[in-house]
């Protein structure tokens, strides 16, 4: 069965839709489609601490971003931990913003690294695979 397209073509058809730089009537406004895609706001990127700022006497408090460039861990588990008590605890600043002491979880990276290294505790090995054809 061959396609036949309707005479009267549709408003929504392809074909009428405006190209770069014309005009097009939509809901009784004029409307002028860019010929370069909209610039907006870049992404929020989340600051990362220097060294300096890492030698301030005082608190230094890392948010979620900066918490996840440190610990290579997801959020959920890094959740799951805190609520066993094997991380350290998150507080909140606002009502919509959560930090952590860096001082607390680089002594938690310290302790990780010092349990890794006793000679009583088992290190995770690599399962062994089965050859591939």
């Amino acid at each position: 069965m061959k396609y036949i397209p309707p005479s009267n073509p549709s408003p929504f058809a392809t074909s009428m839709l405006p190209t770069a730089g014309q005009r097009a009537y939509v809901g009784g406004l004029i409307r002028r489609r860019r010929s370069t895609p909209q610039v907006g706001r870049p992404p929020r990127i989340a600051r990362v601490l220097t060294e300096n700022e890492l030698k301030v006497p005082g608190r230094v408090l890392i948010k979620r971003r900066q918490l996840l460039q440190k610990v290579p861990l997801c959020e959920r588990t890094i959740l799951n931990l805190e609520k066993r008590g094997q991380f350290p605890r998150r507080f909140c600043i606002t009502s919509r913003l959560v930090a952590w002491d860096l001082k607390e979880v680089d002594a938690w990276i310290a302790e990780q690294q010092t349990a890794a290294r006793l000679p009583g505790v088992q290190q995770a090995h690599p399962v062994p695979r089965s050859p591939s054809r």
